[in-house]
């Protein structure tokens, strides 16, 4: 039998949740693979290839996010991107480099999106399609592991470090106008294999399905709403919302708050998320969150941060720009 090195009872039952959530990103009886993001409405190249193209000039995006924090092996999320218009904004190109941890688990996934856009009333509406490759590996030799026997008595484990590589398709639809976006994508479409041994088949990736939107009211000089909306379906999980409301200032400056339902089995939902963003300068973009957790899960844990980072490229004299927000 396998046991985690612990120094106390507290820190054991810490990790044994969190490897009861490890099984449960591994498995399609929870269904839930996919990273989750509190600043969805800065990110949609992660969860919509056919958002490629749809910023006046090229952009590049770094992120980072420090889940549950206060729990050892806690899940971790980096991601860096870019995204460029060609031909008039017509045709659109990004790629996403997104590495997340999670006890002894690591993932990096490396994806390249291509989009088409076409105007349509007073926006465009573009179509998508994504090709990925993503790695996958364990640390069955991390230090926190032990067990009290010898793990080559037993065939049923794994004792060496692991790893698969899985590739993968996807497709979205997505609309903007100045005030409003809308969007549907499928970013991994395959059910692609994740075992580690060929004579097993345990886990598969799932299908994740986005629907996001939003409209922008201003009701004050420089002073805009923008409540928003981030729905995600998997099969045999419950629908995750992301409701979000922002408030921009003179297009240098927002703030708002999101909720997330979900959560184990509380009612409540995941967490109340505040949010920041700021244009330190013209080309650079600053975006903060701070996740408070809701239900029992936030009694053992000091809430999740994540900050974002966006370098926007000088813009053409001969680009419109569509939509001047921070969306």
């Amino acid at each position: 039998m396998r046991h985690i090195n612990s120094n106390n009872t507290f820190k054991t039952i810490r990790l044994f949740l969190l490897f009861s959530m490890v099984w449960a990103v591994m498995t399609d009886v929870m269904g839930q693979q996919e990273r989750q993001y509190s600043q969805f409405m800065y990110n949609k190249l992660a969860i919509n290839p056919a958002f490629a193209g749809s910023v006046p000039s090229g952009a590049f995006t770094a992120l980072y996010r420090n889940q549950w924090m206060g729990f050892e092996g806690a899940p971790i999320t980096q991601a860096l991107s870019a995204n460029f218009p060609f031909l008039s904004q017509r045709v659109g190109v990004g790629a996403n480099l997104i590495r997340s941890t999670i006890g002894i688990s690591e993932m990096w996934t490396l994806s390249g999106m291509y989009a088409y856009r076409l105007p349509l009333g007073n926006g465009y509406i573009s179509g998508g399609m994504e090709g990925s490759l993503r790695y996958y590996g364990v640390n069955y030799n991390n230090p926190s592991l032990r067990a009290d026997q010898n793990l080559a008595a037993d065939n049923a484990l794994i004792v060496e470090n692991t790893h698969v590589l899985t590739p993968n398709v996807g497709l979205g639809v997505y609309y903007s106008d100045k005030q409003f976006y809308i969007g549907l994508s499928v970013p991994r479409i395959l059910k692609s294999k994740m075992d580690f041994k060929n004579d097993l088949l345990v886990s598969r990736e799932v299908s994740h399905f986005y629907v996001m939107s939003g409209y922008s009211i201003e009701f004050a000089q420089d002073i805009s709403l923008t409540p928003q909306v981030n729905l995600k379906f998997v099969k045999q999980s419950p629908v995750s919302v992301d409701a979000n409301v922002m408030v921009d200032f003179g297009m240098k400056y927002n703030a708002g708050l999101s909720y997330r339902s979900g959560g184990i089995y509380d009612a409540l939902g995941e967490s109340i998320d505040v949010l920041f963003g700021l244009k330190i300068v013209d080309p650079l973009f600053l975006g903060l969150s701070y996740d408070i957790q809701l239900g029992t899960l936030g009694k053992y844990t000091k809430g999740t941060i994540e900050c974002f980072l966006r370098y926007s490229l000088p813009v053409k004299d001969d680009v419109q720009v569509q939509n001047p927000r921070f969306f």
